[in-house]
């Protein structure tokens, strides 16, 4: 790089700014942003040349004579500006969430790329998915495609919108209604696994993969999902400004008051894991709160829930609510000093002398012989909680399997043929300055 040669310079605010070198020291450049703002001092490896003035965006990001950070963010920058939201890095597609509707989803963009190959048109998440199901028939063997990003990028979206192509391209005998099904499923899944976080007012606290299987004619069959990494603390505990699952504010906002007596519930703002957020809880009572909680109701019915299953379900959910409520004292041996054990053994069916054996002591067995040994207060505080989370992530995993119920073929065990394209979402990574182990497993 030569003295005035354009260059792209680090910067906290823009990620880089365009500038010239005006001076070369020892172990840093100093560059003079175009822009009229302080000269900027970076090491070597830290700045990046540009691509020629006036050069035009290219599809693929390899297509760029100085492919490097900078000139990746810059030529993407410039696409999204024209609603180019989609650009290739060769076979791996970039998407940036345009956050309001384009028309580049219908049934004319479904059979434009079908068939074609990477780079024949324009960049889209159909010339993706198409491609996987072509290899997938071509080559015999099942493909992978991973979402990744961060909350808010729109990945749950894409893998929607994967699916939705897969199942259009690939109708087979019990293809009817299936992207119906996949549909309604969804403010199920999101009610329990979804939450507002800093970042993202419905952002997905769950990793999930959908595996689309299809027989030996490259003929869709069905579908089955499974969930992983769970953001369980979640429900013991938000960050500042953060909200727990959705369902703890939906289960209250459609409640009568009987409804509330027959699951032993207060106010939602006495009870613990739902009063964290006082915008969350007076949000409780709004007309949109109330929709949301009848779509979820009839979200229930459609998945194929009996009454019987949902009365248990949300007697589950409320005695995760009232557990967390349980209340200790007693520095060396904790004792139960909550009066509503009573009520937490009535929703979750249990026998509350085992219940408080549990949250107060543990029992170890040495060479066939028990021993006891009290808590403190706060080893039965992380029992309790651990308990709370450990119930939410059974009955999570439960609702799980009563989609996959409806979304499977018919047959459970699969042909030796067939073949399956898989799709992983992962669920958003966020930065903050103190992260969760979540973040780190993430």
């Amino acid at each position: 790089m030569d003295a005035g040669k354009k260059v792209w310079a680090p910067d906290l605010k823009e990620g880089f700014v365009l500038g010239e070198i005006t001076d070369f020291g020892t172990d840093v450049l100093t560059v003079q942003p175009l822009n009229g703002g302080k000269p900027i001092e970076a090491p070597y490896d830290a700045v990046y040349p540009s691509e020629e003035e006036g050069a035009k965006t290219v599809d693929d990001n390899c297509g760029l004579m100085f492919l490097n950070e900078a000139t990746l963010l810059h030529n993407m920058r410039r696409r999204f500006m024209e609603d180019e939201v989609y650009t290739y890095t060769a076979n791996i597609l970039l998407a940036v969430n345009p956050y309001h509707s384009l028309d580049l989803y219908g049934p004319k963009q479904v059979q434009a790329y079908q068939g074609k190959s990477l780079g024949v048109l324009p960049p889209h998440v159909y010339a993706i998915s198409d491609k996987a199901y072509r290899d997938m028939r071509n080559l015999g063997l099942s493909q992978g495609i991973i979402v990744s990003g961060e909350s808010g990028a729109g990945k749950t979206e894409a893998a929607k919108l994967f699916v939705r192509h897969l199942i259009t391209v690939s109708k087979g005998t019990e293809f009817e209604g299936l992207e119906k099904r996949l549909v309604q499923v969804n403010p199920l899944l999101e009610a329990f696994g979804n939450a507002q976080t800093l970042m993202n007012d419905n952002s997905s606290r769950f990793g999930k993969f959908t595996e689309v299987r299809f027989n030996a004619q490259g003929a869709i069959k069905g579908a089955f999902m499974r969930h992983y990494l769970l953001e369980k603390s979640r429900v013991v505990h938000q960050g500042q400004g953060e909200q727990n699952f959705h369902v703890f504010y939906l289960l209250f906002a459609g409640m009568s008051p009987e409804e509330r007596a027959r699951y032993e519930l207060k106010d939602p703002s006495e009870h613990r894991v739902v009063c964290m957020n006082v915008d969350a809880v007076a949000n409780i009572k709004s007309a949109r709160m109330r929709d949301m909680h009848k779509e979820l109701m009839q979200c229930m019915d459609v998945v194929g829930f009996t009454e019987e299953q949902r009365e248990a379900m949300l007697h589950v959910l409320a005695g995760t609510i009232l557990l967390a409520d349980v209340e200790f004292d007693g520095e060396d041996a904790a004792q139960i000093v909550s009066q509503n054990m009573t009520n937490v053994c009535n929703q979750l069916g249990i026998d509350e002398t085992a219940l408080e054996l549990a949250l107060t002591k543990s029992v170890n067995v040495i060479r066939g012989e028990e021993t006891e040994r009290a808590y403190r207060q706060h080893e039965a505080d992380d029992c309790r909680d651990a308990a709370v989370k450990a119930i939410y992530e059974y009955l999570f995993t439960w609702i799980f399997s009563q989609c996959n119920n409806m979304l499977g073929p018919k047959e459970k065990v699969p042909a030796h043929d067939d073949t399956m394209i898989g799709i992983l979402d992962i669920f958003g990574f966020e930065c903050f300055e103190t992260n969760s182990f979540e973040q780190i497993c993430i």
